[in-house]
């Protein structure tokens, strides 16, 4: 048991997760399940590097990487980061309930120690025991579905979430503990379903493990059916950052960065829409739920998450709106920059020096369709 204070302090919602698949562009360069942003022959080494001649600042390059396994969604990285995980999928012969849709856990890290790191956790769906009538105990499997209680989002991320993640973390103390009302009302409008009830809430710890003194903070949704007997409740937009607290304030808005790149690949998502409803049709009535759920994500989630983004994220994180000059797409960056350029592929490069400029970059190693990208007006 680890011992847990509280604690007050300013919290930072992170309203990020795998439902975002259900929106923007996927990218054009694929990699490996456990990967590592390199310098690829198309663009610039990714990361804080001098800039080209005729510059006297630094410049910020940031390569988009495609998730390896199924290419569900593409996501900036700096050089020498480690991208890990992704698309999984749960087998059916356990159950049909978490097996309809695909899961998707996904880390990307400074190291390999994840001493900075950006996780988004998979959404799984649990039966709550009194609605089993005592027939199946805590910890049981019911049609594919571990039978536990529902939680409030504290309760979630101190045991599922942070001490399954950090089983050595010792002295823990819990600096902020704070409901997220705006985001729960948010998924209520977006229903699809009476009788469902949301809770949101973020966590924010600190702790030792391996002699450094980290700070995380995570977020969850909790969901939970309970109407016609179902008794379900899943896990949604569960998101964990952490860093050395020394460091957590400098490097923040660069996990802020990270995170709202993350873009979805349309038609994966209608893929998977199509092979959901598929497999759900020859399920029991609790799989209508989930059926219904996968449409709700394809059909409502992306401006769901456009709001959640503007109302929560963009204020608290110092990111901006800005208009990508290939796609003419709106996109989220970083406002600690006063010039951004995209490129075909998504690549991005910041900049504050007012001499810089890509055509002049011998790290681009000749690539020339950088444009500068505009704040939205």
């Amino acid at each position: 048991m680890f011992p847990w204070k509280a604690a007050n302090c300013m919290w930072l919602l992170l309203p990020l997760s795998c439902g975002l698949l259900a929106c923007g562009r996927g990218g054009e360069t694929k990699g490996q399940a456990k990967d590592v942003a390199g310098p690829r022959e198309a663009g610039p080494p990714v990361s804080t590097v001098p800039v080209a001649r005729r510059s006297s600042g630094t410049a910020l390059y940031l390569r988009r990487y495609v998730e390896a396994r199924e290419s569900a969604f593409t996501i900036l990285l700096p050089e020498g980061w480690l991208a890990e995980g992704g698309v999984f999928r749960v087998n059916p012969n356990s159950g049909p309930t978490n097996s309809v849709g695909a899961k998707i856990d996904f880390s990307v890290k400074k190291d390999a120690q994840g001493s900075v790191m950006l996780r988004f956790w998979p959404n799984f769906t649990y039966k709550d025991p009194r609605f089993l009538l005592g027939n199946f105990p805590i910890g049981s499997n019911y049609m594919g579905s571990m039978v536990y209680p529902v939680p409030d989002p504290r309760k979630f991320l101190t045991e599922a979430v942070f001490r399954k993640q950090r089983p050595d973390a010792r002295n823990v103390e819990i600096v902020e503990q704070k409901p997220l009302p705006a985001m729960a009302e948010r998924y209520r409008q977006r229903a699809v379903l009476p009788n469902v009830q949301f809770e949101a809430g973020g966590l924010t710890v600190t702790y030792d493990e391996a002699g450094v003194r980290f700070k995380e903070k995570m977020m969850a949704v909790i969901e939970f059916v309970n109407g016609q007997g179902m008794g379900m409740w899943t896990n949604r937009e569960t998101t964990s950052v952490r860093a050395p607290e020394a460091e957590f304030d400098r490097i923040q808005p660069l996990l802020s960065l990270i995170g709202n790149s993350l873009k979805g690949n349309p038609e994966w998502v209608r893929g998977e829409n199509r092979g959901a409803a598929q497999r759900a049709q020859n399920a029991l009535a609790t799989q209508r739920y989930l059926q219904k759920g996968m449409q709700e994500t394809v059909d409502h989630r992306r401006e769901t998450y456009a709001e959640m983004r503007h109302s929560s994220w963009l204020f608290l994180t110092g990111q901006q709106d800005y208009v990508n000059p290939h796609t003419g797409e709106v996109e989220y960056g970083s406002n600690e920059y006063k010039h951004r350029w995209v490129n075909g592929s998504g690549d991005v490069i910041y900049s504050d020096d007012p001499n810089y400029n890509p055509k002049w970059d011998p790290h681009l190693k000749g690539r020339s369709d950088y444009e500068l990208s505009q704040v939205r007006p």
